[in-house]
């Protein structure tokens, strides 16, 4: 089975943004431990939200398909939807339960990574990486389970 179908590798080449940020309010830097993915994230945060956001990421093309649907829509989102974005998209690479609503539905795309699951956490940097953002700037425990 092919992980890189056109709509993922469509999706990679298309993240909204590969720039860092000059000024940001945190940058965090995640890496999976498997197959090296990396992603360095600045945010920038008004009233608990992320307003703006700068990236270097280094990843397959899993991780960056995800980076761009996610940062496609980041701007406004904060740690609860992020949270209840991660725990609807783990659930479905583990399970193939589909529940994640707009504007995220793009994860569908992801059904061929279920079968992989050395990979998910490819899938899962971008938002970890928001995640643990979030929570440091709010003071918050860092745990994305």
């Amino acid at each position: 089975m092919d992980l890189y179908t056109n709509n993922i590798l469509e999706l990679a080449s298309t993240i909204p943004v590969t720039s860092r940020l000059k000024d940001p309010d945190i940058s965090v830097t995640k890496r999976t431990a498997i197959c090296g993915s990396s992603i360095t994230l600045d945010l920038n945060i008004v009233e608990a939200k992320i307003s703006a956001f700068g990236l270097d990421i280094k990843a397959c093309a899993l991780g960056q398909a995800s980076a761009c649907i996610f940062l496609t829509h980041a701007i406004g989102t904060d740690v609860d939807t992020i949270l209840k974005l991660r725990k609807n998209l783990k659930t479905f690479l583990e399970t193939g339960n589909f529940s994640i609503g707009n504007p995220f539905t793009r994860y569908k795309y992801f059904e061929p990574v279920q079968k992989v699951p050395y990979r998910h956490d490819s899938v899962l940097l971008v938002l970890d990486a928001s995640i643990e953002a979030l929570r440091k700037v709010s003071g918050l425990k860092t745990k994305t389970n």
